[in-house]
């Protein structure tokens, strides 16, 4: 590894309500790459030990050139705390804009959104304080599709009737086995998991893991986050900057039709993308190597915003 590269710095923001932790990590003199992750994704994206959540991006995206930032969520399963969490995705944009302000980082070369990440990333491009070069948004799009509301109105109705029954933990676990689930595909459980039942199990096992770690946190990704995505809506002649779209065949979230309708919205769509992934939504964090060379090729080439 060069030794240009920087190992994790972690900054503590003040913001409205209360703290927001961001990371800050790779060449410490190159181009600013915010990238940001799913509901229960954190800051930890890239470890020098390869025990980043969101690790195998980095194979697409060389920590060596660029200086990366990465972000616990206000009201996620990370270490920021803000009172009352945001309960909107422009919300949450507003208060990573304004710990970006605090720390002078206002001039980004990109930034990389996968899922919820996506849309805070679209709100982050309309923010009049940040200057933001271009957007690599993969999973996520300019509104929610009906099995995706679905789904997640199933998760909360589970906690909500798990909580009159006394039994709010399981709950919380059964939800979050749910979301999973939403999260791969048909495919992928049948080929890691040629007996059912393990398959079962893991489901299980992640969703008891969730809210082992924290469980007021779990509860918010079905009570805040979960409506926020639902709610979530976006005019995409408001985004300005070259923007590659990403996605996944296997997608039940995000499917490939609703990635269709967003390029063709858009006023600078750079490409659409639909790789194949046996992962479904997950593909964002587990099949980086179906998308790593176009995001490459975005990243380093020159684009021209309108």
């Amino acid at each position: 590894m060069s030794t240009t590269v920087q190992q994790p710095v972690t900054h503590v923001c003040r913001v409205p309500g209360g703290t927001l932790y961001i990371n800050e990590f790779g060449n410490a003199h190159g181009p600013l790459l915010l990238v940001l992750g799913g509901i229960s994704g954190g800051r930890e994206v890239w470890r020098s030990d390869g025990q980043g959540w969101w690790q195998e991006l980095f194979s697409a995206v060389d920590v060596s050139h660029y200086g990366i930032l990465a972000v616990d969520y206000a009201g996620g399963t990370g270490e920021s705390s803000v009172q009352p969490p945001p309960s909107s995705i422009s919300a949450q944009a507003q208060l990573i804009a304004q710990a970006l302000e605090q720390l002078g980082l206002t001039h980004l070369h990109g930034v990389i959104g996968g899922s919820y990440g996506g849309l805070v990333a679209l709100e982050l491009a309309q923010h009049p304080s940040l200057t933001i070069e271009r957007l690599v948004i993969i999973g996520a799009a300019h509104r929610p599709p009906a099995q995706a509301v679905m789904l997640r109105h199933f998760q909360r109705q589970l906690v909500q009737l798990a909580d009159a029954a006394g039994c709010s933990e399981r709950g919380l676990q059964l939800a979050r086995a749910l979301a999973m689930l939403s999260y791969r595909s048909s495919a992928a459980m049948d080929h890691y998991f040629t007996d059912p039942q393990q398959a079962v199990e893991y489901i299980e096992r992640k969703g008891a893991a969730l809210v082992q770690g924290d469980a007021l946190r779990a509860r918010q990704l079905f009570e805040l986050f979960g409506p926020a995505l639902d709610t979530y809506r976006l005019e995409p002649a408001l985004i300005k900057q070259p923007l590659l779209l990403i996605g996944f065949t296997s997608d039940q979230l995000v499917p490939p039709e609703l990635l269709h309708e967003f390029a063709s919205l858009l006023p600078q769509c750079h490409g659409l993308h639909c790789v194949d992934s046996s992962y479904g939504h997950d593909g964002f964090i587990k099949s980086v190597g179906t998308y790593g060379q176009p995001l490459r090729l975005f990243l380093s080439h020159e684009v021209r915003g309108g």
